[in-house]
């Protein structure tokens, strides 16, 4: 079958049916976000809002992934992918040394909390259905691993398991597979009866007190005709989030105490948090690795280079893929620059504009002659001298706002140079492309930002770019976007991915828009000041830690149905990656929480991408926005940009 002409369509990893494709398509430096010291040795948890690459990182490790890896060791393709996954101990030239169980938490698990049961009853049907998976699942994933037939070569595996956990779930001492087989149908049977009564009061299944097949599988027992099949097995328990609130409580606390069990890892979307959580997560307190545990994006947030280079590797990986496209990267289908033939007159018109109208505005202040003079004779490129004049302009408006009066002096040149900082220049690239329509979201960098380190989301905005890209490759035309034609399908995408997609799909929708949408317009109103005072703009707000911990009290919340709901609706935006929040930040004697939009509605706002600019805002005010909207101070809107 011919591959797909754009593959950044193929985002899930769950929709990528081959191995092979898979392989092809994953990128290894998704594997910095597992540690090479003792990788599998401790339970972890993987958080993320929806895309965040969790499902694909567990999936490399299930063994249809390792055979096909460790086959394909020495392709071009896939020697990076091996050389990461050997390094982690998962596989040798030898074949695969992990054994990977990945167990879906979506199917089934949550319709036996609507069972009429009381809690302790229903927990130990959870936890006799979990036991019984994990260790079908096992069993499943070694044979896949042996290539041998499942289930009717498993006579010849057994699990050299500790005698008395198989006493305690009825086994053999032996461990025959064959029996645990037959014992695992039999009690999912069960199960399933219980769920398919019509009896309101249907006779309860056997339970389980906890999940001791974990610690059947400690350390790697399964043996095939006598040896050892892999020497560590990694139990992997994806979309957590699916359960019903009250199994993945029991989830948490069964792994949380065990000791001595098969390595685990979790993976679930920051949907299924509380608000209290979600308001929690990113503190660097508290040992239980299920509540401290960092989020994906988070983690990338911390190294925005390495993620950069992830995904520009995963979408070199995805150009490859595309038939009949002649492209060999994925950079070679944007341009990363301004200044391009296309853009001159644009470019031009505005250093036209802007230059004689800075003069006119300032030259009656004999104080910033000298300034203006230095500014007329920088040299460069028409897009650098607009933007020399452009900074110009900012930095007079910051001098004519300050409080102190002015000497009279005439300002050196030297002193010109002196506050003709990188922030300053960024800024006035910012007000040029507002004013003058030229192109600001453009090129691989910012494209990076975008995506607010979340994988699909990169591939999402980098699909709509290839879209027109390999358009243009199949018909033999020039397939290089411009900055302007990149401009304008990120802004495109950037406002259908929050009205199309986001919106839609969120519970208080009407409150999210409303509040989101607020920040946004805040964030414009201090952004584009003549002066830019937060240079190069602002793109978040802040609350005080002590106002973060009100938001989680649910006494202080009984009282404030305003601040309840305020956070209810912060919790929704974080746990769909709409804010970003960093805690604990120092701000003179105060600690704050910060909330950043994601770098897509700064898109969609005109604002700029680079983090640090936020204001602090009143948790009262902040829940006046969500049901009113903000209006900004004045309506004079001339002395904005």
């Amino acid at each position: 079958m011919r591959d797909p002409r754009n593959p950044f369509r193929m985002r899930a990893s769950e929709h990528i049916a081959s191995d092979t494709t898979f392989l092809r398509l994953f990128g290894s430096g998704v594997l910095d976000l597992i540690t090479e010291e003792r990788p599998f040795s401790q339970s972890q948890i993987f958080r993320s809002a929806p895309g965040g690459g969790k499902t694909s990182m567990l999936r490399v490790f299930t063994p249809s992934s390792l055979v096909n890896l460790h086959a394909s060791r020495n392709s071009e393709d896939h020697r990076d992918l091996y050389s990461r996954m050997r390094s982690l101990g998962a596989v040798d030239d030898s074949g695969p040394q992990l054994l990977g169980v990945m167990l879906s938490c979506g199917k089934n698990y949550a319709t036996l909390d609507d069972l009429p049961w009381d809690d302790l009853k229903k927990e130990r049907l959870f936890f006799a259905f979990m036991n019984c998976r994990i260790l079908l699942s096992t069993m499943r994933s070694a044979m896949q691993l042996l290539n041998l037939e499942y289930p009717q070569q498993l006579g010849r595996l057994a699990m050299a398991a500790d005698p008395d956990v198989l006493a305690e779930l009825g086994l053999p001492p032996e461990g025959e597979c064959t029996a645990i087989f037959d014992w695992a149908r039999r009690t999912e049977s069960e199960i399933s009866q219980a769920l398919d009564s019509l009896d309101p009061d249907p006779p309860a299944p056997p339970g389980h007190p906890d999940l001791s097949s974990l610690r059947l599988l400690n350390p790697a027992p399964l043996m095939l005709d006598g040896r050892p099949v892999v020497s560590r097995i990694l139990v992997m328990f994806d979309d957590v989030h699916k359960l019903a609130s009250s199994q993945r409580s029991s989830l948490k606390n069964a792994l949380g105490g065990l000791r001595d069990s098969a390595d685990i890892w979790i993976a679930e979307r920051l949907e299924a948090l509380t608000s209290e959580e979600l308001l929690e997560v990113g503190a660097k307190h508290g040992r239980d690795y299920v509540d401290s545990a960092p989020t994906l994006e988070a983690h990338w947030g911390n190294y925005p280079h390495r993620f950069e280079r992830t995904v520009l590797a995963i979408a070199d990986k995805r150009v490859r893929e595309a038939q009949p496209v002649d492209i060999d990267s994925f950079s070679s289908c944007i341009q990363s620059s301004l200044e391009t033939p296309d853009m001159r007159k644009d470019v031009e018109a505005a250093l036209a504009t802007l230059e004689p109208e800075v003069r006119e505005k300032w030259e009656s202040n004999e104080r910033f002659s000298d300034w203006l003079a230095a500014t007329s004779e920088s040299e460069g490129t028409a897009y650098e001298r607009a933007v020399a004049w452009q900074t110009t302009d900012i930095l007079i408006c910051r001098e004519i706002g300050k409080r102190q009066l002015p000497l009279g002096f005439p300002l050196t040149p030297e002193e010109l140079q002196q506050r003709d900082g990188s922030s300053a220049r960024s800024a006035a690239e910012l007000f040029l492309a507002r004013r003058f329509g030229l192109p600001y979201y453009y090129g691989v960098p910012k494209l990076a930002s975008l995506a607010s380190s979340n994988i699909e989301q990169f591939l999402a905005i980098a699909g709509e770019l290839f879209e027109e890209s390999s358009s243009a490759a199949v018909l033999k035309r020039p397939h290089q976007l411009s900055s302007k034609r990149q401009h304008i399908i990120l802004k495109r995408t950037a406002k259908q991915w929050w009205e199309q997609e986001v919106l839609r799909s969120l519970p208080l929708q009407t409150e999210v828009r409303s509040f989101v949408e607020s920040i946004g317009r805040f964030a414009q109103w201090e952004t584009f000041k003549p002066n830019a005072p937060y240079a190069p703009g602002v793109t978040g707000i802040s609350i005080t830690m002590a106002e973060r911990e009100k938001l989680r009290d649910e006494e202080v919340l009984a009282g404030r149905s305003d601040l309840k709901h305020l956070a209810d609706v912060i919790a929704i935006c974080l746990a769909h990656n709409i804010l970003e929040a960093r805690l604990d930040r120092s701000q003179g004697y105060d600690r704050r929480m910060l909330l950043y939009l994601n770098r897509l509605l700064c898109c969609h706002f005109d604002l700029p991408l680079q983090y640090g600019g936020w204001r602090a805002q009143k948790p009262e005010e902040l829940a006046r926005w969500m049901m009113d909207g903000y209006r900004p101070p004045s309506s004079d809107m001339s002395r904005l940009v």
